[in-house]
């Protein structure tokens, strides 16, 4: 994966993971254009399935799934710290320390979301060094690997995307014991 699939694939997992509210579905179109230019086919064959499967819903459907799956699930949260310490006071840290890499990488998030909400991390995926993208993944590829179970065993629309980010995390270098 080249530099251009890796920023067109993790900018379009940030906005394929995001709230699906009316501003999304008016960007439908710009990313379904974006993600057909992927030159990784099994990639860009993901995130173009789960833009077809999600079109399937209606605007009120997709996001009461969305919200059913990522906003009340423990297990399927999209906050990947939380997978370590839930409440804990060690997840206070964890946070901090992702907080401090974005800024010392030059990355300024616009929005008020917690620095571990994994659109988030994917949008700084998209723009930050490889060296400090793969040093971030690495160190919760577990997690992911997790969230992509439990949307699996919810049969949930969404794991074709953890899924996806899986697999562009091993072509880019993140490797450990998860199976993607």
């Amino acid at each position: 994966m080249d530099a251009t699939d890796k920023q067109a694939v993790f900018a379009a997992l940030s906005y394929l993971l995001s709230y699906p509210d009316e501003e999304w579905r008016n960007e439908r179109s710009e990313w379904q254009n974006t993600i057909s230019h992927i030159q990784h086919k099994p990639l860009q064959e993901q995130l173009l399935g789960f833009l077809n499967d999600s079109a399937a819903y209606s605007p009120e459907e997709l996001i009461e799934t969305y919200v059913y799956t990522f906003d009340f699930g423990k297990k399927t949260n999209l906050y990947v710290t939380y997978f370590n310490s839930g409440e804990q006071r060690e997840r206070g840290l964890e946070l901090l320390q992702l907080k401090d890499l974005y800024q010392q990488s030059g990355f300024q998030p616009i929005d008020k979301e917690l620095p571990d909400y994994l659109p988030l991390m994917l949008e700084f995926a998209a723009l930050a060094e490889l060296e400090k993208v793969k040093a971030v993944f690495q160190k919760y590829l577990s997690n992911l690997a997790e969230l992509k179970s439990q949307l699996l065993e919810n049969e949930s629309i969404y794991a074709a995307l953890l899924e996806a980010l899986l697999i562009g995390l091993a072509e880019i270098g993140v490797e450990g014991t998860v199976q993607v």
